[in-house]
């Protein structure tokens, strides 16, 4: 109970904007422990009628599908307390934008990653969070960090990949540029979180080790920077539903977190009040398992009222925390898909496209060249998958479109007319070949009574569809230089056909303005720089096991080891290593050095630029220590630098001590290693050259 025995949710926010409520990049910022005092004067008042409320959603579901709207067209409320003035939670979807109406469609998760820039995620959270303001929502549960651990996971292209700093320093970012508008940000799904098709049963298994070293740090890391909010996963841990596990939740208490926790949509909950007990406070998107049940379980003794007022301070603190400074803002819906907004999101897939090969045949800048395009996506709109994330954004540019306005002779050849007899090609400078997978093949699994329009789910097949690698192959023969650019979430096995390819573009989900940016880096406006955020094997066998069948109740072990580090330790060659990525020039390292400045270390090394061109490059740094069972080295630091032919220049990263530490069975907690060894490089598996000691 607080000094001021406030009678409404203005007069505590008042009360916090006197005492100053800004940043919002800090669990310590924004007074939490006056929020929470004040929130318990607000809770003083409530009903168990309305506590219940609180706890529950109100997505008007019924309305939605009579008006024939999308999911989540309007924003999805939850909690709230009208008599009191306690505002809901006003909910979009994300990561790819946002879901309502019509908005900016990003590149997808996986290809922003290959970026490797921090700060453009934060740029693109700021866009984000005006999109969401101008269209009535004050929360964003787009921060999907949950590790990519096999590349089959149908939403893959939802996260930022497979390694725990990346995805960290990712999501992270996005949450700082989300909150710097008051808009919460909920990192999901917490946790371990990465298979789909038995989402709602399957229980992800591992040891304490594994989930501290392994599958926390990324969620640690957006709680570091503020997020108000997380999401719980669908699936069981360790045999336990996550939004009922005690265990998770003790998890969160240990991280740090400072927010309130929601459910996922629908079947996140299945035992209302042992979720109350286990420390869920927000049942999404509407009460199926709570309201009614939770007076009751009050009433006759089962469930504490104390436990739902806990519940509730943690909403309606957080919801103190941010309202005055998301409630500043001005944002019309001019600003939903604003030019500022498509720039930056062709940007995105600029910086993320990945180039996997290039014999000489890019970057063709002769624009008067002609261009034979063709493959099932060469006049296709594909951004990703038709599930939750599922942004509707005004138009979608396609490939054709995108190389007729840099190319005046591209010719769209459609169906196998290219392959059958070559006539089409007889004109052509360069064949362009744009095949891969779509929201058929990958994404949220969504089922339906008819077979034929199920969608999404869990891939079968790590390779290309036959008819496209069948493609590939009967290109070859026309004689003809050929450029394959291909869509996927994740990692697609090349080798049965990369040998025929002239030059491989990696363009994961590219956005609404992405295929104006594959052409402009065909063309060599733009010089790739994105390196891949995952491993790309030589064979299926050395990912580890992955559940295909449809048994319900499976138990899958999480083991310790995934990625590249599992590469590292089993001694397996990558096709293409995580970092991996060419450049229309060439850069060369040396002269690393190592100094510890107490709480960090500064890691630099000189880059050059020895080719022709301008270019970027992103040096990665890993970190590996000689403890028992520990990975060999892991990534700790990357950045970007820019450089024009022939420049040099020093690219320093600081690697932060704390983010070294590792899970010690012994005191059971987190400690960091006394001796460590640190990797600059290129990719993970060209670090190895440059082995420093900090000195």
């Amino acid at each position: 109970m607080s000094d001021y025995r406030v009678r409404h949710f203005d007069e505590a926010l008042k009360i916090m904007k006197d005492a100053g409520v800004e940043p919002l990049d800090s669990p310590s910022a924004n007074h939490p422990a006056l929020a929470h005092a004040l929130a318990k004067d607000l809770i003083e008042q409530m009903t168990l009628r309305e506590k219940a409320h609180m706890l529950s959603g109100h997505w008007a579901m019924l309305n939605g599908l009579l008006h024939g709207r999308v999911y989540n067209y309007d924003p999805i409320a939850g909690g709230g307390c009208r008599r009191l003035g306690i505002p809901p939670l006003l909910f979009s979807d994300g990561p790819r934008g946002v879901v309502m109406k019509s908005a900016t469609c990003f590149p997808t998760s996986n290809l922003r990653a290959a970026a490797f820039d921090a700060s453009l995620e934060e740029e693109i959270g700021e866009a984000i969070a005006k999109e969401c303001i101008a269209l009535g929502a004050n929360y964003f549960a787009g921060v999907c960090v949950n590790l990519l651990r096999h590349p089959a996971w149908g939403r893959a292209q939802e996260a930022y990949g497979e390694d725990q700093f990346l995805t960290g320093k990712y999501g992270a970012a996005l949450t700082r540029g989300l909150q710097k508008y008051g808009v919460i940000s909920c990192p999901k799904h917490f946790y371990m979180n990465s298979i789909e098709n038995l989402r709602f049963s399957v229980s992800a298994d591992a040891d304490e080790e594994t989930l501290r070293d392994v599958y926390l740090y990324h969620f640690e890391e957006c709680f570091k920077a503020g997020a108000g909010s997380v999401m719980s996963a669908y699936n069981k841990v360790n045999g336990v539903y996550c939004g009922e596990s005690r265990a998770v939740f003790d998890h969160l208490k240990t991280l740090g977190f400072e927010g309130f926790s929601i459910s996922d949509f629908v079947w996140g909950v299945h035992d209302g009040p042992e979720s109350v007990r286990a420390g869920l406070d927000v049942e999404m998107p509407m009460t199926l398992k709570r309201g009614l049940r939770l007076l009751a379980a009050v009433k006759r003794g089962r469930l504490d009222e104390a436990l739902l007022d806990a519940r509730c301070e943690s909403i309606i603190a957080t919801m103190l925390r941010f309202q005055n400074v998301y409630r500043a803002q001005r944002f019309s819906k001019d600003v939903v898909c604003c030019k500022a907004h498509t720039d930056l999101a062709r940007k995105a897939m600029e910086k993320g496209a990945v180039l996997l090969k290039n014999n000489g045949v890019l970057p063709l800048t002769d624009t008067s060249a002609g261009i034979v395009l063709t493959g099932r996506f060469a006049n296709e709109k594909v951004i990703g998958d038709h599930g939750s994330s599922s942004v509707h954004p005004p138009y979608v540019t396609t490939p054709f479109e995108g190389f007729s306005k840099v190319y005046k002779n591209t010719v769209l050849v459609t169906g196998d007319t290219l392959a059958d007899d070559g006539k089409a090609a007889d004109g052509a400078d360069v064949i362009v070949a744009v095949v891969g997978n779509d929201y058929r093949d990958e994404g949220e699994f969504v089922t339906n009574s008819n077979p034929k329009l199920v969608t999404g789910g869990d891939r079968r097949s790590l390779r290309l569809h036959k008819e496209d690698a069948d493609l590939i192959h009967a290109l070859k023969q026309r004689g003809k230089p050929l450029v394959v650019i291909f869509y996927s979430g994740s990692a697609v096995i090349t080798n049965d056909w990369a040998d025929d390819a002239d030059a491989i573009l990696y363009a994961g989900y590219p956005g609404m303005e992405g295929a104006n940016a594959l052409a402009d880096i065909v063309c060599g406006k733009v010089n790739p720089s994105g390196k891949l955020p995952f491993t790309v094997a030589q064979t299926e066998k050395d990912y580890p096991p992955f559940p295909y069948t449809d048994e319900k109740n499976q138990h899958v072990a999480y083991g310790y080891y995934h990625g590249y580090a599992l590469f590292d330790r089993e001694g397996k060659k990558a096709e293409y290593p995580f970092g991996f990525g060419l450049s229309y020039t060439a850069f060369a390292y040396g002269d690393a050095s190592a100094k510890d400045r107490g709480g960090e270390i500064a890691v630099s090394c000189k880059i050059k630029n020895t080719g022709e061109c301008a270019g970027e490059e992103t040096m990665l740094v890993f970190a590996g220590s000689n403890l028992p069972g520990k990975p060999h080295k892991l990534l700790k630091g990357f950045g970007r630098v820019a450089l024009a032919p022939g420049e040099e220049k020093v690219c320093t990263v600081t690697i932060a001590k704390e983010d070294l530490r590792l899970y010690d069975r012994e005191s059971d907690s987190m400690l960091i290693p006394a001796d460590v060894t640190l990797y600059v490089g290129r990719n993970a598996a060209d670090a190895e050259a440059l082995a420093l000691k900090a000195t």
